[in-house]
């Protein structure tokens, strides 16, 4: 029994879905890659995130975001659809990763407006000469 358990921790922290996925969701597994903010990869799905759209952002905001979106990178989630949520220890964080993630753009197009945004990244250090753009 102990190793079953063991089994089973293993598998979902690997990323690889298990049977004991709460029935109202589709999957569970780790985030292992962020191809962009609208797809992620979970396991070896690549899972497109409804209601995510990053088509406003300029070049450096978009690489400012990208660069933030690796925070999520090993974290183990749940999946409804195409909603991914956080796992946590046996619930899940009520807010999306999707609606997480697009207020963060949100964020970012108004500061674009204000045109100091890709400046003020650059002097911060979070972005290279190359990307101010």
């Amino acid at each position: 029994m102990l190793l079953a358990v063991s089994l089973t921790g293993f598998m979902t922290s690997s990323g690889i879905e298990t049977n004991q996925t709460n029935s109202s969701f589709d999957m569970n597994g780790t985030i292992i890659r962020v191809l962009s903010p609208s797809s992620i990869v979970i396991g070896r799905v690549a899972v497109s995130l409804d209601e995510v759209d990053a088509s406003g952002l300029n070049n450096c905001a978009y690489s400012y975001l990208m660069d933030d979106l690796e925070y999520y990178v090993g974290k183990d989630v749940i999946v409804k659809g195409n909603k991914v949520y956080l796992a946590l220890n046996g619930a899940y964080n009520s807010e999306s990763i999707n609606e997480k993630i697009q207020r963060e753009i949100s964020m970012l197009e108004e500061e674009q407006e204000y045109g100091n945004l890709c400046k003020s990244l650059y002097y911060e250090g979070y972005l290279g000469y190359e990307e101010r753009t």
